[in-house]
């Protein structure tokens, strides 16, 4: 009779583990191994010493290095600057440096509350003539116009032949500050009429040159 070998079933084998369980197992094993022998020398060289003191340790060093590597940048001066460090200071435009003992700037509305009609803005600044039948205010009181301060004395002088070109003669007064800074100042007179320093700001500021008035003291 016929065998029917469709239906015979198939042999069956058993299932394999998938070789990435075999290498995980591997991997861990290793580790655990290494974590025992990194465990023997620890305990070998130092009985008390734990996990935890060895990580505090290692977290130690790693800040020291991390400020020698400050200290580095900060002794170094081709080291470029970290964001935030001051840069120096440059030559600037300062009016309000230290003024000498006998000198005192006059706030602005002093400087105004004789001010002449404005029409005689365009006159060219001529020198003072007393008036006979009136006797001068205070002939002891002399105005100084500063037009600017500069550490540079090129800029001085730029500013100065500027002056000359708007018909006002100036000169440059070099002075020092607390003996050290030297500072180069742009100024026009003394002037001893009021009139004629307010007239002389105007000029100066329609073209863009802000200044501030020094008084002289008797």
């Amino acid at each position: 009779m016929p065998r029917d070998y469709a239906k015979t079933p198939k042999p069956r084998h058993p299932h394999s583990l998938p070789g990435w369980v075999w290498l995980l197992g591997g991997l861990f094993i290793g580790l655990f191994i290494a974590f025992l022998i990194y465990l023997a020398d620890n305990a070998g060289t130092d009985p008390d010493k734990d996990i935890s003191s060895s990580v505090n340790e290692l977290i130690g060093k790693f800040k020291e290095t991390r400020k020698d590597t400050r200290d580095v940048r900060r002794d170094d001066p081709q080291a470029p600057p970290s964001p935030g460090e001051d840069e120096e200071d440059k030559p600037r435009f300062d009016f309000y440096t230290i003024l000498p003992e006998l000198e005192v700037v006059i706030p602005e509305h002093d400087l105004f509350s004789k001010e002449s009609d404005t029409s005689e803005v365009d006159k060219p600044v001529e020198p003072d003539k007393p008036d006979p039948s009136t006797p001068p205010a205070d002939s002891d009181v002399r105005y100084i116009i500063q037009a600017g301060s500069f550490r540079n004395q090129e800029q001085a002088d730029r500013l100065k032949a500027q002056l000359a070109l708007y018909g006002i003669e100036a000169s440059v007064q070099t002075v020092k500050i607390n003996n050290d800074d030297t500072w180069h100042r742009v100024r026009v007179g003394p002037v001893n009429d009021l009139d004629t320093v307010n007239r002389t700001r105007k000029r100066l500021q329609d073209n863009g040159i802000a200044t501030i008035v020094v008084k002289e003291k008797s």
